[in-house]
């Protein structure tokens, strides 16, 4: 870096340009702390939505039911979230999806109970995803899929409450 990029960079950064690296270093670590904060505040908000979730969920043959989209939100977001329901209801029996452009991510929950009583994720999010053209598998009570065609998102969410009822007899 040349001396006149240096001095830009300091009055940038409101320092001498003997104490630049320093002062980076300061942002950088602001940074970190600014991001963090926001990833906790997005958690926070994803427990707040699963929690309503839960209290829309349908009951299906003594199973709470519920399917959700939401835009955006990554696997890990998705898990946290499917994590929160399956630890919170142990009769839950949960699928959510979400989309991001062509891209669809599902990810299935299935409390103790629900288990017990036959229905298991990695059935139903094979299902959801390949009604959406993808495939899909994982535990008993948690697994991800995906798909490739969001038009048929509802369709395959719809269908949960009619695999739930099968699986129950």
């Amino acid at each position: 870096m040349c001396i006149r990029d240096r001095s830009k960079a300091a009055q940038f950064l409101k320092t001498a340009p003997a104490g630049l690296l320093e002062r980076m270093e300061q942002q950088a670590g602001e940074m970190k702390q600014l991001r963090q904060a926001v990833d906790k505040f997005k958690a926070e908000a994803s427990l707040g939505e699963a929690k309503q979730f839960l209290a829309a969920a349908k009951t299906v043959k003594g199973l709470h039911v519920l399917t959700a989209t939401r835009e955006g939100l990554d696997a890990n977001a998705l898990r946290k979230m499917g994590d929160f329901l399956r630890d919170k209801d142990p009769a839950v029996v949960g699928v959510l999806a979400s989309i991001s452009g062509e891209k669809i991510t599902f990810l299935a929950v299935c409390g103790k109970e629900a288990v017990a009583k036959g229905v298991k994720a990695g059935d139903l999010v094979k299902m959801v995803s390949g009604i959406c053209g993808g495939k899909g598998g994982g535990k008993p009570d948690s697994a991800m899929g995906g798909g490739n065609d969001p038009l048929k998102v509802d369709d395959a969410l719809a269908a949960v409450d009619d695999f739930v009822s099968e699986k129950l007899g």
